[in-house]
């Protein structure tokens, strides 16, 4: 996912080496300083596949190291370089990384084109902007999954005790592009002892696809559900602006399709613009096919990690099923009225998508029910939340952005928590 970032790490410890090899520079500092920098990016490269830190601190931290390691630091002009690079380092990160709500709030109120929110309170509306105006749901589309699995659980077609193999969730599973979500779920279901004989229950499944949003464990639910009953809860809520519902994992694997289908070799602005000019029908039925090879096991895609280049990423995270803050200001408002569902499926439904409430004890202090769901890609930032106050005051709040610089993004996903409880008090506390 990061290959250039990777080879500009390489390039730092060839560098720093490069002196190693001449006896009269193979100095006790030069060794030093190649172990200290080498060190430094390999525990960089850990934070971020392992910890999914961003990039940008890591390249930050081993910049620094590299300067503190570097002998000619030490001199009077270099120490004031390196006093430089740290203050202006530590007004960087203080920028990027305090706590700034109101960064949000100015980027949905500067950027129309971009942002949607639509705020209710006890069925009245309180904000609302570009409300009507379809965007990338990314994520957020699970929470049509999870109403779906609540349903079949209530009616009995399926048995949410169920054990799934791992296995079966590991066909939809491709590495290094769920940002961690699914291997961190499988961590959680192994430090409290809800796996066993390398299986887990189905209702751990929905649970994980809504609290941790694994995508592999979506694709499985979407083949275990079927489309078309998942679809019709489109229908039955009267989502108007809803597209319909198709597998995520599968979707970004159509480039690597098409261009494995293609006698040619392909350039990737050119496999780009031919994924781009695709009919989204087309684009749909390719990702369904993929999907039905995952899961018959078929094809080069069974077990392999993929580098997709960020144009494509950007290609799958528009083609993603779109809809509109009134679309999932409906939806958040029948969860938490328990419409959503046929009856007896309310609970279930609850409890997969209350995971707030479970998370942190401060909500159960203050709220009677907290169910969320939010949704992202490197291009796209979206939260969609029912509230009920433990006086019975109820709130929907729904925010779809979009279009960010890579400072954006960062800004937005640092900020987006303290917005969403900045405006949580501002309306429940009234």
């Amino acid at each position: 996912m990061y290959l250039y970032l990777w080879i500009v790490f390489i390039g730092f410890i060839l560098l720093t080496a490069l002196p190693l090899f001449s006896k009269k520079r193979r100095t006790k500092w030069a060794v030093g300083q190649a172990v200290a920098v080498t060190s430094a990016i390999i525990l960089a490269i850990f934070f971020i596949e392992m910890v999914n830190t961003p990039p940008l601190p890591a390249i930050i931290f081993v910049v620094i190291v590299s300067f503190l390691a570097d002998r000619s630091t030490y001199t009077k002009t270099g120490l004031i370089i390196v006093g430089v690079i740290l203050s202006i380092s530590a007004g960087g990160a203080y920028y990027l990384f305090h706590d700034d709500p109101e960064y949000v709030e100015n980027y949905i109120t500067n950027n129309p084109d971009l942002a949607s929110i639509y705020v209710s309170v006890d069925g009245e509306t309180v904000v609302s902007q570009e409300a009507d105006l379809k965007r990338p749901l990314a994520s957020v589309v699970k929470t049509i999954i999870g109403i779906e699995y609540a349903n079949q659980v209530a009616n009995g077609t399926i048995d949410p005790e169920e054990r799934i193999p791992v296995e079966e969730l590991d066909k939809f599973y491709l590495a290094n592009t769920d940002g961690g979500a699914h291997p961190a779920w499988l961590e959680e279901m192994k430090a409290h002892d809800k796996t066993s004989n390398n299986e887990v229950s189905l209702h751990e499944v929905a649970k994980g696809m809504i609290t941790f949003s694994s995508n592999a464990n979506t694709d499985f639910l979407i083949e275990k559900l079927g489309a078309e009953s998942i679809n019709t809860v489109i229908e039955t809520l009267e989502l108007e602006n809803h597209d319909p519902i198709y597998p995520l994992v599968s979707a970004l694997l159509v480039s690597e399709f098409v261009k494995d289908q293609h006698e040619e070799s392909l350039s990737n602005d050119q496999l780009t613009e031919m994924i781009e000019t695709m009919p989204l029908e087309k684009y749909r039925e390719t990702a369904w096919k993929i999907h039905d090879m995952l899961y018959e096991e078929e094809g080069i895609y069974v077990n392999e990690s993929i580098s997709i280049s960020m144009d494509l990423q950007e290609v799958w995270s528009d083609n993603l099923p779109n809809a509109t803050v009134e679309d999932y200001r409906k939806v958040m408002s029948a969860i938490s009225n328990n419409t959503a569902t046929i009856p007896g499926g309310e609970e279930i439904l609850r409890d997969v998508m209350e995971w707030p409430m479970e998370l942190h004890p401060s909500n159960r202090e203050k709220y009677a029910h907290f169910g969320a769901k939010g949704g992202s890609t490197a291009f796209v930032l979206n939260q969609a939340l029912y509230v009920e106050s433990n006086n019975g005051k109820k709130m929907e709040l729904m925010i779809f952005t979009e279009g960010f610089s890579f400072i954006e993004q960062l800004k937005m996903n640092q900020n987006m928590n303290s917005f969403l409880n900045k405006v949580l008090d501002e309306h429940l506390s009234e």
